[in-house]
């Protein structure tokens, strides 16, 4: 049985650092962008490092209001990619080494299942400092079995902030990992109407590829596609059959299991569920969505000051981070 927090410790954003960065939480647009191949090395493309550098600036503000707590990656990969511009290949952080290289937590676990990568990760985190080295636990296997042992063993600390990133190349993620994670922690409310939450549930950060894998495993032209569909991946996807069974006997697009996993996500208990395509930005052809799933409105707006701080993106978007038209 997986373990849950039971000590609630400072809420997520309490420093007074942090008053003068909140707007009032809104709906956001969609988000264009694509995944990056994965190869024995990333190949990180445009819209692969524009994301990286987001994350940078992110995770360096967080570590002046929500520092100290946890992250967890739970595709960690290489911790590495490559890429190419005329010709010339050039190395860059994931978001493992971002992480562990911006100061922003006490606890780093990274995981993954892949030995290549695997291995290849272990030399990445070995070319850092003894300083950032000491925080960081490698894990190679299925997070799906990691995650509930971490939170089992209180690997995690409780009563910092916690943000987990679950960026999965296809189907690999299940649903009893997502619960494990919700379930760890609690929300409480704030205080007054317009204070801030004095505790707040794990961030999760989702990749939930519904314009490539799913769209294989619930084809629209089923009469084409009589044998496509995949009722395990699927309870795996969405933890049981009753979950996704009514969408496919109403004969539902693809598209309507989007909206699904975010009424799932709600259910959990979170306060903000926000689903977002990520497109290809040369032929704007959709991807697949994240899903920001958060109980604080300010960790939106933080997210959203992070991209407007960044030259050259004021016409891209990525999870929480622009307002609705």
């Amino acid at each position: 049985m997986t373990g849950k927090c039971e000590e609630q410790g400072t809420s997520l954003f309490s420093d007074d650092e942090l008053d003068a960065m909140i707007v009032e939480s809104e709906s956001v647009r969609p988000v264009p962008g694509a995944k990056d191949p994965i190869t024995e090395i990333r190949e990180f493309h445009g819209w692969t490092l524009d994301k990286l550098e987001i994350l940078d600036l992110y995770l360096k503000l967080y570590r002046r209001v929500a520092g100290g707590g946890t992250f967890v990656d739970a595709f960690a990969g290489t911790g590495e990619g490559t890429s190419a511009t005329n010709g010339e290949s050039k190395l860059h952080d994931g978001s493992s080494l971002i992480a562990a290289k911006s100061g922003a937590f006490s606890n780093l676990h990274l995981i993954e299942q892949n030995q290549a990568s695997f291995e290849l990760l272990q030399s990445a985190i070995a070319s850092l400092p003894d300083r950032l080295q000491s925080n960081i636990s490698l894990h190679q296997g299925d997070c799906n079995q990691v995650i509930p042992e971490l939170l089992q063993l209180t690997r995690l600390d409780c009563s910092r902030p916690c943000f987990v990133l679950l960026d999965q190349d296809s189907t690999q993620l299940e649903w009893n990992t997502i619960e494990a994670l919700a379930h760890w922690k609690s929300y409480e409310p704030p205080p007054t109407s317009n204070g801030r939450p004095r505790a707040c549930k794990v961030e999760l950060w989702i990749l939930f590829n519904s314009h490539q894998a799913i769209y294989r495993l619930w084809p629209d032209d089923r009469s084409r596609y009589p044998e496509t569909l995949s009722a395990s991946t699927l309870d795996r996807i969405f933890g049981r059959r009753g979950n996704w069974w009514d969408l496919w006997e109403s004969d539902k697009p693809s598209g309507a299991l989007v909206e699904r996993y975010a009424d799932l996500l709600r259910g959990l208990g979170y306060q903000y569920v926000i689903p977002q395509p990520i497109r290809d930005p040369d032929t704007g052809r959709p991807q697949y969505h994240m899903f920001h799933a958060t109980d604080h409105p300010s960790a939106i707006s933080l997210m959203r000051w992070t991209k407007k701080k960044i030259s050259g993106y004021e016409n891209q978007q990525f999870p929480g981070m622009e307002t609705a038209p």
